[in-house]
């Protein structure tokens, strides 16, 4: 920037605009690289006295771009395909992509970038990659490939439950089952004092266990219950507690923890309300007339699990 006379000063707040040295009526600045695709304009503020004068300073965004890109992109472990849209007048020889992992590839196709991913048996695996279109436009973004679901068939089968008894008991396995339920959305966990329903749900590998009056077995009269229970845990105030509740919110919830996709495993915690009451696992018992009558072992003598998962054998 030349000016009449010299004797003033320049600034501006513009990151972007760097000032360089004034000498006589002259100062320079540099402006730095922008890959955005639009205009951005800066102000030079020029001082000399009372007088100010300000000079508008408008760079042009990058003229090749890919359009909408995201700062990650998630594939499931089948693989497939991300499809980029590139803007402006693109040679494929310009497009470089840094840190593609081996599991990778990217072609150009018709003003298309496309990234395909393999698939995997992993439960996850990422890289970060720099996108360059030319030297002014660069951006960075994350790819990242997940197991995704198990899906029903695999959550079939043979398991082992750990679990304790009671508060401070001694750490127990038992062998149980997971088998279809009727309409195969959710299944059957076999192998306690009596049957429970299990809710699956696929997307998140998530199973759940709901509180609930069961099934009676033959020859008895006394309603048989599922309960959330406390175990004798000391509770939020302190004070150990064998609270029960069959109430419909007492639920206990396990994700499968995705250390192993042969042996996936599922730790079951309380819903909120159970942890804010104090509850720690399941109990089978016997209500009768309004009250507790017993708890119930069925053919396995298992009515108590505290504490409990489960593991696919």
């Amino acid at each position: 920037i030349t000016l009449a006379e010299g004797g003033f000063t320049a600034k501006s707040e513009a990151s972007w605009i760097t000032l360089g040295s004034t000498d006589g009526a002259k100062v320079t600045f540099t402006v730095a690289p922008f890959t955005e695709p639009t205009t951005r304009t800066g102000l030079i503020i020029l001082t000399r006295g009372s007088e100010t004068q300000q000079v508008a300073i408008s760079q042009l965004g990058a003229y090749s771009y890919v359009s909408d890109l995201e700062s990650a992109y998630t594939i499931e472990r089948k693989g497939g395909t991300i499809e980029l849209t590139l803007v402006g007048d693109i040679r494929p020889s310009e497009v470089k992509i840094e840190g593609l992992p081996e599991w990778a590839s990217f072609k150009i196709e018709d003003k298309k970038l496309l990234i395909t991913v393999e698939s995997t048996n992993v439960f996850q695996r990422e890289a970060n990659l720099t996108l360059k279109l030319s030297d002014l436009y660069t951006k960075r973004f994350r790819l990242i490939q997940s197991y995704g679901p198990l899906g029903y068939n695999a959550m079939l089968g043979d398991y082992t439950l750990t679990y304790i008894a009671a508060y401070q008991g001694e750490k127990k396995t038992a062998d149980v089952k997971l088998i279809a339920d009727q309409a195969k959305k959710g299944f059957i966990l076999q192998g306690l004092a009596a049957d429970i329903p299990v809710a699956f749900e696929e997307k998140t590998n998530t199973l759940t266990i709901k509180p609930q009056e069961l099934t009676k077995p033959q020859g008895v009269t006394a309603s048989l219950i599922l309960a959330s229970y406390a175990g004798w845990f000391p509770g939020p105030n302190g004070k150990a507690t064998g609270d029960l509740t069959w109430a419909a919110d007492y639920t206990y919830s396990a994700t499968w923890d995705a250390v192993s996709i042969e042996h996936p495993a599922f730790p079951f915690a309380p819903s909120e309300a159970g942890k804010t009451r104090g509850h720690h696992g399941l109990h089978f018992f016997l209500f009768e007339g309004g009250s507790y009558k017993s708890a119930y072992s069925g053919a396995t003598g298992i009515h108590t699990i505290l504490e409990f998962s489960l593991t696919k054998k």
